[in-house]
């Protein structure tokens, strides 16, 4: 059996809140990071279609947003994370415009959806996210039986630049408080995530870059892509 996220506390919860500045000014406002709620699925679906399907530097070098097959099925992997109840959002006061979001779920033993994806070209992004978590085993090495991971942070592109990647990182450290969940890891493809999880105190277990990912075959090979490496980064809940 899988995790379950336990009915305290309850839905929704205000794990974190910070200042910065706003989308259009340098004036500093409040944002908070929250849990998705059932009511904002759709919008929730939509911010990542419209901020992380083309610029995720593996869903853009894949081009999944140009294949039908590969949109339906990324759609129902983000719905089924947010069905686990652990993605949270990023709103900023008196607003309920989605400004960031995080699918996050707290994972054991059990793989990635993979035997549900039919498409070759999501099928790739699970083998290269699954080959950093085979290399490199969390739960061995943080002597853990689960940890919280993520499959996708996406910052609404009018409000980049503004630390939010990073403040969002943060506030794994109060949600996984709650649960006595004691580690987070995830594999970041991009350089300004990763330079985010560094800044949230984030260090790196495993970097492989994408010239090497490369030699090791076709289903690993991502020919121009607009990345170095592909790190995964881990975080100890103290």
């Amino acid at each position: 059996m899988g995790w379950t996220r336990p009915e305290q506390p309850v839905i929704p919860q205000v794990w974190y809140t910070f200042q910065a500045k706003d989308a259009d000014s340098d004036r500093l406002v409040t944002y908070s990071v929250e849990d998705l709620t059932e009511d904002r699925y759709d919008d929730a679906l939509q911010h990542y279609m419209e901020n992380f399907l083309d610029d995720e530097p593996l869903c853009q070098n894949k081009k999944l947003s140009e294949d039908e097959q590969s949109v339906a099925e990324i759609r129902f992997f983000w719905k089924w994370c947010f069905d686990q109840k652990m993605t949270i959002v990023c709103y900023k006061e008196g607003s309920r415009e989605i400004v960031g979001a995080n699918l996050l779920h707290v994972k054991g033993s059990d793989k990635m959806l993979d035997s549900e994806m039919k498409s070759e070209r999501v099928k790739d992004l699970v083998a290269t996210n699954e080959y950093m978590t085979d290399q490199f085993k969390v739960r061995q090495h943080y002597n853990v039986e689960y940890y919280l991971t993520a499959y996708g942070l996406a910052i609404n592109k009018r409000y980049r630049g503004r630390g939010i990647a990073t403040e969002m990182l943060r506030a794994r450290v109060p949600l996984c408080k709650a649960f006595g969940i004691k580690v987070t890891a995830t594999n970041f493809t991009a350089l300004g995530s990763q330079l985010a999880a560094a800044k949230a105190g984030f260090q790196t277990n495993l970097e492989v870059t994408y010239d090497d990912f490369a030699k090791m075959g076709p289903k690993y090979s991502y020919p121009g892509i607009k990345s170095k490496s592909l790190k995964l980064m881990s975080l100890e809940i103290v």
